[in-house]
């Protein structure tokens, strides 16, 4: 096993734990909790058996492993983004909408 596979694993088992932290913190939700899941042991498992990403590889049409593994991290990235541009989309409009509240409230205080 080379090094890159055991700091894999390593910071795998470590990611995966900080997840289920956050789970039992209520900081993140259960399907947060399976996505992150399925990444982290994903990574562990193709740490384990290279052979296997590999295999997949070629199912898909890539010519390596790793090729495969950045495609999906794009493509799973750009998704991550676009969850963070809708959630901070509804927290602006939140914000507007409190702060349209606050000086309401406090001009009918005035009269």
């Amino acid at each position: 096993m080379s090094i890159v596979q055991i700091i894999v694993i390593v910071f795998g088992v470590f990611a995966l734990s900080r997840a289920f932290l956050r789970w039992r913190e209520s900081k993140i939700k259960l399907g947060e909790l399976f996505f992150w899941g399925f990444v982290w042991i994903g990574a562990i498992l193709f740490a384990i058996f290279p052979d296997t990403l590999n295999l997949l590889s070629d199912l898909a049409g890539f010519r390596r492993g790793m090729d495969l593994v950045i495609a999906l991290s794009i493509i799973v990235m750009f998704y991550l983004v676009f969850r963070l541009y809708v959630k901070l989309d509804e927290h602006t409009t939140d914000i507007t909408q409190l702060v349209r509240e606050i000086t309401i409230n406090k001009g009918k205080k005035k009269k």
